[in-house]
């Protein structure tokens, strides 16, 4: 049996993801974090004074690194187009309410899936909660 290019590249990109998860555990994030898009920004948001709960106020490398490889791979594979869509307010709504689901559930889709492999069963329920939301919403 043989992988395709594409496929092959999912399955590495899936392996790189969960490695770089527990090293960042390893090197001292939360055990039960490791790498969360949406506790990254709240954590960020707190190092710019946005809210004042202490424990979570720190810019975290992590989103910053991200942000800046998704844009310096963009730029270099000629992919990158700065656009606008239509109803930007209700896009930006819409974000608003899917973070602060994702805060209430502990996660973002990532790290939803990363409880999945530790073993963590709520997560699934959170999974089904993600994908109905993406149908419905």
């Amino acid at each position: 049996m043989s992988l395709s290019r594409e496929k092959m590249l999912m399955v590495v990109t899936g392996t790189v993801i969960g490695i770089a998860a527990v090293l960042l555990v390893a090197l001292g994030n939360p055990g039960n974090m490791g790498f969360c898009i949406a506790c990254f920004l709240r954590d960020t948001a707190g190092a710019l004074g946005l809210h004042r709960a202490g424990i979570v106020q720190y810019a975290r490398p992590e989103l910053i690194g991200l942000v800046l490889g998704a844009f310096i791979a963009a730029m270099s594979a000629g992919e990158f187009r700065s656009r606008g869509g239509s109803s930007t307010f209700v896009r930006f709504i819409l974000g608003v309410f899917m973070m602060i689901g994702a805060l209430v559930f502990l996660g973002c889709p990532l790290r939803d899936i990363l409880r999945i492999g530790g073993g963590d069963l709520n997560a699934v329920v959170g999974l089904f909660g993600f994908m109905a939301g993406v149908f419905f919403g």
